[in-house]
């Protein structure tokens, strides 16, 4: 596999850490600017929706300048923008930043995806592939964990340099090693509108925003969760996420191999089932053991959770690129789009339950999501058989008709 990649996977890395990271440090955030902790989340959620919004568009508007340019053009704006939030001291810049950082962010990981491709060989692109977005595994294994572990021991201020320092490292790989004159985009707006448009395409993003919103709707406020509920926090909660990263890797890898074997539909079924009996353990946990014993066992659901939310991934983007193969590109960055209404809509959800309820039926909201999400893969499996049954009766129609001469 071509070395080069590697470069690329640690952008993604950088880019996969400060999207994350504010999950971990949510309560030290909300303690030093004096708000709730579901204020504080609303950098999450002002995050995922600039970067569904502002990653089509951007993406489109750079599509003909030089890739090279792009990739650090993209690293060096998202460096900046945390190097920028974490010298501010008003809450309101730190959203700005937020902004900033995403727009940054969907403008890299297409692109990136878009030069793994033009790097390797026809029969290579899908490791190559797993291998760049897997910086953003590994983010979920080191970076945020990490990050969250040094915020109790120096101030939230140390993750947002930290990724700052992920970012400049990424790019003078970028800089140093990274060709110019790589194809470029293609793809406009129409014509990404276009495939979004498709029935069954449409359908697979719904699910996508269901499935999305459910596992955010806790994950946004998983240090709180953990906090009250089991004692976890400070670097124990770095610990757990750790746990978290190590199932997200797993299940990425588990629901590829799934995928190829009993196909897509099936391992997603499977997937969103166990995700959404995993959330609502998470709150069965909550209510019924007292911390001592939750202490033990919600680190184990935690592991299951997100080995489920990452194993349906790439089970997901087969079933998309099988749906549009004429483009299986536009439709990848459509659902990558779908993926961060989902965590915007998520976030939100997360944050008037917490402002209304309290933390533990975050769990139980996040289940129903995710059985809405099986009601959509449903409506398509359905919605497939009768586009069979009918194209097989016009099949049967066109060959029984008697010839006219």
């Amino acid at each position: 596999m071509d070395a080069r990649l590697l470069w690329l996977a640690g952008g993604a890395f950088a880019i996969g850490t400060g999207s994350l990271i504010i999950t971990g440090i949510l309560p030290n955030l909300a303690t030093a600017f004096g708000i709730s902790t579901d204020t504080a989340g609303l950098l999450i959620s002002i995050f995922a929706i600039a970067y569904a919004i502002g990653s089509p568009v951007l993406s489109t508007l750079l599509g003909t300048v030089e890739r090279k340019i792009v990739l650090a053009g993209a690293l060096i704006v998202f460096g900046l923008a945390n190097l920028g939030a974490a010298l501010v001291s008003d809450f309101h810049w730190v959203m700005l930043a937020r902004i900033v950082m995403a727009l940054a962010a969907g403008v890299y990981m297409p692109a990136a995806n878009a030069v793994a491709v033009a790097l390797v060989p026809a029969e290579r692109r899908g490791r190559a592939l797993g291998l760049v977005n897997g910086g953003a595994t590994v983010a979920l294994i080191l970076g945020v964990p990490f990050g969250t572990a040094v915020v109790a021991f120096g101030g939230w201020h140390l993750a947002f340099l930290l990724v700052a320092l992920f970012s400049a490292l990424a790019l003078a790989g970028i800089v140093l090693r990274l060709p110019t004159g790589l194809p470029r985009g293609a793809n406009t707006l129409a014509e990404r509108l276009q495939v979004g448009r498709r029935p069954d395409v449409l359908l697979a993003l719904a699910m996508t925003v269901l499935w999305t919103t459910g596992a955010f709707t806790l994950y946004t406020y998983i240090a709180p969760f953990l906090d009250n509920h089991a004692g976890i926090a400070g670097p124990w909660l770095g610990a757990v996420l750790v746990v978290s990263g190590i199932g997200s890797a797993l299940g990425n890898q588990l629901g590829g191999s799934a995928s190829d074997r009993y196909g897509p539909e099936r391992t997603l079924f499977v997937v969103l089932t166990t995700l959404a009996g995993a959330l609502a353990a998470a709150s069965l946990a909550a209510v019924m053991l007292p911390p001592a014993v939750a202490v033990f066992v919600l680190p184990l659901v935690l592991l299951v959770w997100s080995g489920a939310g990452w194993a349906g991934h790439p089970a997901q983007m087969s079933r998309l690129a099988a749906m549009a193969p004429d483009a299986a590109v536009v439709a990848l960055s459509l659902n990558a789009s779908a993926l961060y209404v989902g965590i915007a809509v998520g976030s939100t959800l997360g944050q008037l339950t917490l402002h209304h309820v309290g933390t533990w039926p975050l769990g139980f909201v996040g289940a129903i999501c995710e059985v809405g999400a099986l009601a959509m893969l449903w409506l398509a499996r359905r919605r497939k058989g009768t586009v069979r049954r009918n194209d097989s009766d016009i099949t049967e129609i066109a060959i029984g008709a008697p010839s006219v001469r």
